[in-house]
């Protein structure tokens, strides 16, 4: 018996919308609980949530010719899984560019607003203030905890993501810090 490649298509093209409402569901739940999402918690949960849908019905549409073939079984979820994931990251992609690109907030901020002054969107859009939502984020992430008015890093896991980049970068020859950058004009 075949795989069911159609319907396993149609289920990867319906997790995208899948993740959407998953997304706005976890926000809301999360909000309704009492706690503080982020774009970021509440996406990689729909994210999470909406594979583990995936998974179940690729496996239930699938389950008598996997049992047949093992190999068959570990291709098709190798192949599940790496055309989820990458629809996953472009989706975190696209929350990150609505919620740290300062050029996005900048448009929306001017749209939703009537005529803001540039001393608004200074004020708003300041160094100190854009720290500040920074290291929100990066607590309501877990990445890091305030405890006595200092923070201290609580997950190291993007830090090991930063120092690979970093690798990354030396590899390619791009600058991996801003005297380095400064240095070397040419680069910007």
């Amino acid at each position: 018996m075949p795989v069911p490649i159609v319907p396993i298509l149609l289920l990867l093209l319906a997790s995208t919308p899948g993740i959407v409402i998953c997304h706005m569901l976890s926000y809301r739940l999360m909000r309704a609980a009492g706690r503080r999402p982020s774009a970021h918690t509440s996406a990689f949960a729909a994210i999470a949530i909406c594979g583990a849908a995936l998974l179940l019905a690729v496996g239930l549409l699938t389950a008598d010719v996997l049992s047949a073939s093992p190999s068959t079984a570990v291709c098709l979820l190798a192949y599940v899984l790496a055309t989820y994931g990458a629809l996953a990251v472009l989706y975190v992609d696209v929350v990150n560019i609505a919620e740290t690109s300062l050029h996005m907030h900048l448009l929306l901020e001017i749209a939703w607003s009537e005529q803001p002054s540039l001393e608004h969107l200074v004020e708003r859009y300041s160094p100190g203030r854009m720290v500040e939502e920074r290291l929100h984020r990066l607590t309501a992430l877990g990445q890091v905890r305030l405890s006595d008015g200092r923070y201290q890093l609580a997950n190291r896991s993007a830090l090991r993501l930063a120092r690979a980049i970093d690798l990354w970068r030396t590899i390619l020859g791009l600058p991996t810090s801003p005297e380095e950058l400064a240095r070397h004009p040419a680069a910007r």
